[in-house]
């Protein structure tokens, strides 16, 4: 099952790598719903981990998540289900003021021909 999220990250917290060579990174998504706002943790894994990097609080971004369920036997505690949302596709729908200026600074560095003229 397939789900768009559009919103503003909130937070992208550090990528985990585990004991068999998964890895994951969560990122915190807010996205308006009225009046209350809902955040959504999506997770970023494989090679897409270092890509969660890339994103810095304050992006608005557009993701396109695969909705993934499984169900845990806890014994006398019953049975119990997780759900999650791991992101196969996304874009950065605006860039906060700190990506303009670097994105400023590596074009000025590009264009700059090493002449004083």
């Amino acid at each position: 099952m397939e789900l768009t999220i559009e919103g503003v990250v909130r937070r992208v917290n550090q990528p985990q790598e585990f004991a068999s060579g998964f890895r994951k990174c969560e990122v915190h998504v807010e996205v308006p719903d009225g009046e209350y706002k809902d955040i959504f943790p999506v997770e970023f894994i494989k090679d897409m981990a270092d890509e969660a990097g890339t994103l810095t609080p304050g992006m608005q971004v557009k993701m396109r998540c695969n909705v993934r369920g499984r169900e845990w036997d806890g014994g006398e505690k019953g049975w119990r289900a997780f759900m999650s949302l791991t992101v196969w596709k996304y874009e950065i729908l605006t860039e906060t003021d700190e990506m303009k200026a670097q994105a400023a600074a590596i074009e000025k560095v590009a264009n700059d021909d090493g002449f004083p003229f």
